[in-house]
């Protein structure tokens, strides 16, 4: 049942923990750098998830742009700082049809990423693929960073909520994505994904059917914080969620210029500090979890449209 929020959704917008305020109807931008109608920069069939995500079809993915979060370091930075201009407006009755279309391709699941400014919009876009057909679980693929009230617009609706938990400590998160309460938010919206969807239910394939599948992006110089979330995750959550620990950070200085990383960053993740936070998670009796051979976060990102 979809909880209908009690101001209007995307004038005077609170649907992200900002909370701008921004009127997005009238020409205004909220924070996520977008106007009320979602734009989708890529849709894919998409094979690079974990592998309870992509199976052996691959996953249908659809790409928003703008975010709510904006970290310094992101690997999607040319469709996460605003509209492009190479990006398509969607209606909820287009997203709708390509919902469908991607699940006529023989995907294992729909998987939404960054849509989470575009909550009221994707309810309804949900709502209205299911009305016509879709019947392969629905992924919301977020940074983490989202108004557990906001969430409740999706409760029936999403099947695998997949948000990352990016950082512990508010002072590496104000600097890092201006954003002090980053841990606060994050534990209150992945909460929210627990009670709306419960423990992981897998298939007999092997393909996660129902469940929060927390990530984690290991940040070079930044162990400690990393054990800080794994140590959440487990002790309150254990084996009920899988937990993804990610070892491709990239440093994108030469990428993008425009960027300024703290000295830190300006590294790769030293191979030995992820082995440690592996060993950490079998330290905390954490089974269902998946961890990664090297991997490069260039050979990762999709070609988004420019």
């Amino acid at each position: 049942m979809r909880v209908v929020m009690r101001t209007s959704e995307y004038g005077n917008c609170i649907i992200c923990p900002r909370a701008c305020g921004a009127d997005r109807t009238s020409g205004g931008r909220g924070f996520c750098g977008m106007g009320p109608v979602p734009v989708v920069n890529l849709y894919s069939v998409h094979r690079g998830e974990e592998p309870s995500i992509s199976g052996t079809k691959g996953s249908g993915t659809v790409f928003f742009e703008g975010c709510s979060l904006k970290c310094v370091f992101c690997q999607n930075y040319d469709i996460s700082r605003g509209p492009t201009g190479a990006g398509r407006e969607y209606s909820s009755e287009e997203l709708a049809s390509l919902y469908l279309e991607l699940q006529s391709k023989g995907v294992h699941n729909i998987n939404l990423v960054t849509a989470g400014h575009f909550i009221p919009s994707v309810a309804d876009s949900i709502e209205t693929a299911k009305d016509k057909g879709l019947n392969i679980p629905v992924v919301f693929n977020t940074g983490g960073y989202e108004s557990a009230e906001s969430l409740k617009m999706l409760d029936g609706l999403i099947d695998i909520y997949m948000p990352d938990m990016k950082f512990f400590s508010s002072t590496l998160s104000s600097k890092l994505c201006s954003c002090p309460d980053y841990f606060d938010v994050c534990s209150k919206a992945i909460a929210e994904m627990y009670r709306q969807r419960g423990p992981v239910k897998m298939g007999e394939d092997g393909i996660m059917q129902s469940g929060v599948l927390v990530r984690h992006l290991m940040l070079p110089g930044q162990l400690f914080d990393t054990k800080k979330v794994l140590d959440y995750l487990c002790k309150t959550y254990g084996n009920n969620i899988y937990i993804s620990l990610m070892n491709q950070y990239t440093p994108f200085d030469d990428r993008y210029p425009g960027m300024k990383l703290p000295d830190f960053l300006k590294r790769k993740l030293p191979q030995g500090h992820y082995d440690a936070a592996a060993e950490y998670l079998l330290i905390n009796d954490q089974t269902n979890a998946y961890v990664q051979e090297d991997a490069s976060g260039d050979e990762l990102l999709p070609d988004f449209n420019s």
